[in-house]
């Protein structure tokens, strides 16, 4: 590809975003790590060579002075659950929209949006509508895009399996909603790899992409998995609809909520790949299970 590789990232400081930029650095990538608290994430430097990545503040009034002479956009923004500052729709909505008309008019070569895989199913979830309305958005404001659309993502600090320890640490009984709810985990660092192969085609072409892992896994065969792992022995049950309603309504008024009644609308549908559009197999990439990397980050979990 061109000598001229100067990448911004929105997000760099989350799961993905961490993992990313030291791929990115080895690439030799000239890197704009865009996160909202630059000052606290000083560390994200450690991963390139001095002068290689440079930290700015998120702005919403100044975007395209923070792509200024990029050649590629990746936009990873994105939360799990609403607060009074971060609506869904505002940053998987309007942000990408409002970022993609302007990387048109910066003339980027490569946008490369990270959405959510699911969101083609009908669903009443806030969260899948506006990640639905986040792509389209995108690929109405400019032609040389890429949605890729990730499982749930796990590795060293994920937000499902790292969440899901702390209760199987406390609890001998585990309560489920959506227990035989289906996903296809897919591991951070191939996700990386996969954005990095987008990014390294010479021709580039509006795409989707999901992103799955090897195997499928029903949710209470990914928590039992995980309790083996830690050694522990747990009872896993499901817990009735109307039931989990109470809790979801009890648990989303918490800073950090367990479940919300949003992640139920989710929980509705199987979260694996439609087989419909492109994957890893796409990108010469052979993804990693949860059953040889899960052991390598939650054996320090056990008590």
């Amino acid at each position: 590809m061109a000598d001229n590789k100067k990448v911004t990232v929105f997000g760099a400081s989350g799961q993905i975003g961490r993992n990313l930029l030291a791929k990115l650095a080895k690439k030799d990538f000239e890197i704009i790590a865009i996160t909202r608290n630059p000052y606290e994430n000083l560390h994200l430097k450690v991963c390139a060579q001095p002068g290689q990545l440079e930290l700015k503040k998120l702005d919403f009034t100044n975007l395209s002075e923070l792509m200024e002479d990029s050649d590629f956009i990746i936009n990873l923004i994105g939360i799990l659950y609403e607060n009074k500052k971060q609506k869904f729709n505002l940053l998987h909505n309007k942000f990408p929209d409002y970022l993609s008309k302007i990387a048109k008019e910066k003339k980027i070569k490569k946008f490369i949006h990270i959405s959510a895989l699911g969101v083609h199913h009908d669903s009443k979830s806030n969260y899948l509508i506006s990640k639905l309305n986040g792509e389209k958005a995108v690929q109405k404001n400019l032609q040389n895009n890429c949605i890729v659309r990730p499982s749930i993502v796990f590795g060293k600090d994920d937000n499902f399996f790292n969440l899901f320890a702390k209760l199987v640490n406390l609890f001998p009984i585990i309560p489920l909603v959506g227990i035989n709810t289906k996903f296809q985990p897919t591991y951070v660092g191939d996700v990386s790899d996969a954005i990095i192969k987008i990014l390294e085609e010479e021709r580039m072409k509006e795409s989707i992409y999901e992103l799955g892992g090897p195997n499928i896994h029903s949710f209470k065969e990914l928590i039992e998995m995980l309790s083996k792992v830690m050694g522990k022995k747990r009872f896993i049950i499901s817990v009735p609809d109307i039931v989990a309603r109470i809790q979801a309504k009890i648990f989303q008024l918490f800073p950090k909520p367990l479940l919300t009644e949003d992640q139920l609308e989710i929980l509705k549908f199987d979260n694996i790949c439609s087989g419909k559009f492109s994957g890893y197999n796409d990108l010469a990439i052979y993804p990693k299970s949860v059953e040889t990397i899960l052991s390598t980050y939650m054996f320090s979990k056990k008590n």
